[in-house]
């Protein structure tokens, strides 16, 4: 026990926790997780078109870039996506979503948007998964 001040008050020491095999492996899932989580109100939803798929053909002899075709030989597209825009306390910000997920969004409701970390053409973006009604 240490001396405070003159009157001799003690204050009582305390030991650091006792680090063991489950306290550290917890700190080590904690720090390894990949998890993003954007509470807010949607304001805005602004959907894009889906894009053609295309690949690489031989056309006369040339190099060239042609629609992907689908067993039935329709012409084959990327899932459109959606940029939602996301009001909270103290800012707001545009998020990227499939439009599977927009589709269940209402404008003016708050929600809880889940997802992680990850490449999105090129670059790390989150990528959301999921989206609870709070």
């Amino acid at each position: 026990m240490a001396k405070v001040n003159e009157n001799e008050e003690e204050i009582q020491n305390y030991d650091e926790p006792e680090i063991t095999q489950d306290s550290m492996r917890l700190y080590m899932e904690n720090y390894n997780r990949n998890e993003v989580r954007i509470a807010g109100t949607v304001r805005d939803i602004f959907l894009t078109e889906p894009k053609l798929k295309m690949k690489k053909a031989l056309v006369d002899g040339v190099e060239k870039k042609v629609p992907k075709l689908d067993e039935d030989g329709k012409e084959m597209f990327y899932e459109g996506s959606a940029y939602v825009t996301v009001s909270f306390d103290g800012g707001e910000m545009q998020v990227n979503l499939s439009k599977t997920l927009s589709d269940s969004l209402v404008i003016g409701r708050r929600y809880m948007l889940d997802g992680t970390k990850g490449m999105n053409y090129g670059s790390v973006q989150d990528k959301f998964h999921s989206a609870t009604q709070l």
